[in-house]
């Protein structure tokens, strides 16, 4: 199995490290957040998706990831100019597939929204005084309504992806989503002032550390289920696939702890390990989409 080559956009114009993209059997463009990018970090122990991948055919992918990035941004073209250029501008190409590693640090944003003067409908956490019945379990402390602001701005920028890609060479290429695993909120950073992430928006909302485990399953769950519904309309999203890494077991970090634990590096990216057994599967279902495609 051929693990794919990453370049960064920059290498397609230096000479000595510009590809031959024609030389590969699938031809990438990659967008997207840390899940791209935070090995990086440190490379002996951190990983990410595209690191750990492996194809049939050799494959190439060209990476416009940015830590921290969001859907809203890859989808304004002012805010991300280089993948807008190489999927729809001078630079363009026809891709065999867009890969996009998103909605991950969009939640993360929502999260932060803290309840000070602010409907429910804007904020994914609910105060105390606005928990449900604890028959509820976890969904007693997440805001409906703010979920479905949430699912409404997703669906607004990810129509955006969509016409961006349908404006150049790869017009109907394939676009595929990849879920997140389920984190432990915990006070596990990436570096000095780098995290952590979740943690301290549930502290915030005074949610039991009983219930940390629940919350960021359901959280997970919605987002799989937010992707999962866009890639079936295919009247809106047509050729948008998702890899719904949720249902791959994990070895979860333990509550509290400030490290590496499991497959995690920190408190919301994998280690290697963990990576592994989310990329190997997902490149698998890629790779079957391009191949069937082109029979």
């Amino acid at each position: 199995m051929n693990p794919v080559k990453i370049h960064a956009p920059s290498d397609l114009d230096t000479p000595d490290l510009a590809p031959n993209l024609g030389g590969y059997g699938l031809r990438l463009l990659a967008e997207g957040d840390s899940w791209f990018t935070i090995g990086a970090l440190n490379p002996l122990k951190n990983a990410n998706l595209l690191f750990e991948m492996r194809f049939a055919q050799t494959a190439v992918a060209v990476n416009c990831a940015t830590p921290g990035d969001t859907l809203k941004r890859m989808a304004e073209l002012s805010r991300d100019p280089v993948f807008a250029d190489l999927l729809a501008g001078k630079r363009q190409r026809a891709w065999d597939g867009i890969v996009l590693s998103c909605g991950g640090n969009d939640l993360i944003d929502a999260l932060g929204v803290r309840a000070a003067g602010v409907p429910l409908n804007l904020r994914l956490l609910r105060t105390a005084a606005e928990w449900g019945p604890a028959g509820e379990g976890a969904a007693r402390y997440l805001s409906d309504a703010g979920w479905q602001t949430f699912c409404g701005y997703f669906k607004a920028n990810l129509d955006a992806i969509v016409a961006l890609r349908d404006k150049g060479a790869s017009r109907g290429a394939p676009i595929f989503l990849h879920g997140y695993a389920v984190p432990m909120p915990r006070p596990a950073p990436a570096g000095p002032g780098i995290g952590p992430w979740l943690l301290s928006s549930i502290q915030a909302y005074g949610i039991p550390e009983a219930d940390y485990a629940a919350v960021a399953a359901l959280l997970i769950g919605r987002l799989a289920a937010l992707f999962a519904e866009c890639a079936a309309d295919q009247a809106r999203y047509p050729n948008l696939h998702f890899f719904d890494t949720t249902r791959i077991a994990l070895a979860a970090a333990a509550l509290g702890s400030a490290g590496e634990s499991g497959d995690w590096i920190n408190e919301i990216h994998l280690n290697r390990a963990g990576c592994g057994k989310l990329a190997v599967p997902w490149a698998a279902a890629i790779e079957k989409v391009i191949v069937d495609s082109r029979a």
